[in-house]
């Protein structure tokens, strides 16, 4: 009876070795089958089958197979660049409490073309991001191919019929599309002007009309705003202030002699008038317009007897 063991011993001219084998005996069939470990190579070299050099198979007129028990990572790959052809109805099923992961080298890409019916009661289609996150990554570009994003090129998104509530940053930009109708902005709050520039560019005119309007009024170019009218009468024994308690011009003075007067009245500009020496006569009647800023700059007295001047300032 022959060995049953899976090791056979062979001697021959006196050398002694180990073969391995498979003892089989069932089917009818019984005798061992030799362990073989495979190389494969052009004539002449060997390269050993292991996993960083698993054995090269080539399948021809179509392969049906079922592959299960795997753990690690299977890949499919078509010789250089052409990718794998799957034809026929293809089935992919994912463990019970996860998706299948559908993952690329880097560079690559998955293209799903051709027409798979899918009915809405039976069938759905989930797309993850890496590792299984709920998003996925997208490159947004404009219709030239340029990146879009909140910085460069933002997206066009038109908006109808949507009530939106939004946070609002201190500063906002608001642009409309190029060419397009302008954005209208209605503000119902203060508007600041952050920019130096401006800001200080506005006070710079505000300063310089400040100081026009003062030198409008220095002129008397400026519009009065309030007058003031008065009533003064003389005699010819003392000069006397037309209006002591003062009142500052925009645009100047008007001195009339009253039609009843029965003598000239004097005008002038100092307490020291005297007569004719120093002033300007008034008929009955007369009046002079003098461009000056206050009323108590002016003096009078009579050349005889008691007469009368009135006045209106603005």
């Amino acid at each position: 009876m022959g060995s049953t063991s899976d090791t056979l011993q062979i001697s021959t001219s006196g050398i002694t070795a180990n073969i391995a084998t498979d003892y089989v005996s069932s089917g009818g069939i019984t005798g061992h089958y030799q362990m073989i470990k495979l190389a494969y190579g052009v004539d002449g070299v060997a390269t050993m089958v292991n996993s960083s050099f698993p054995l090269p198979v080539t399948v021809g007129g179509g392969l049906t197979a079922t592959v299960s028990g795997f753990t690690g990572t299977i890949k499919v790959e078509g010789g250089g660049s052409t990718p794998v052809t799957v034809s026929g109805t293809v089935a992919v099923t994912g463990l019970t409490a996860s998706p299948v992961y559908v993952a690329t080298h880097t560079g690559s890409r998955v293209e799903i073309t051709g027409g798979i019916p899918l009915s809405k009661t039976t069938d759905s289609i989930s797309v993850h991001g890496p590792g299984g996150i709920t998003y996925i990554y997208a490159h947004l570009v404009d219709n030239k191919g340029a990146s879009l994003s909140y910085t460069n090129g933002a997206l066009n998104v038109n908006i109808s019929g949507a009530t939106i509530s939004a946070t609002i940053p201190s500063t906002v930009t608001v642009v409309g599309l190029s060419g397009a109708t302008a954005v209208a902005v209605t503000v119902g709050n203060t508007v600041g002007i952050n920019d130096t520039n401006i800001l200080t560019g506005m006070t710079n005119i505000y300063g310089q009309v400040v100081g026009l309007r003062t030198d409008f009024t220095a002129l008397g170019v400026g519009r009065p705003t309030a007058f003031k009218t008065g009533r003064k009468s003389m005699t010819s024994s003392a000069v006397v202030q037309m209006d002591s308690a003062g009142y500052t011009c925009t645009a100047g003075i008007n001195i009339k002699a009253l039609s009843t007067n029965t003598d000239f009245v004097y005008i002038g500009n100092t307490s020291g008038l005297l007569g004719s020496s120093f002033g300007h006569a008034l008929d009955p009647g007369e009046n002079v317009f003098l461009d000056i800023q206050n009323t108590d700059k002016i003096y009078s007295i009579s050349n005889t007897g008691t007469q009368v001047i009135t006045f209106i300032a603005s």
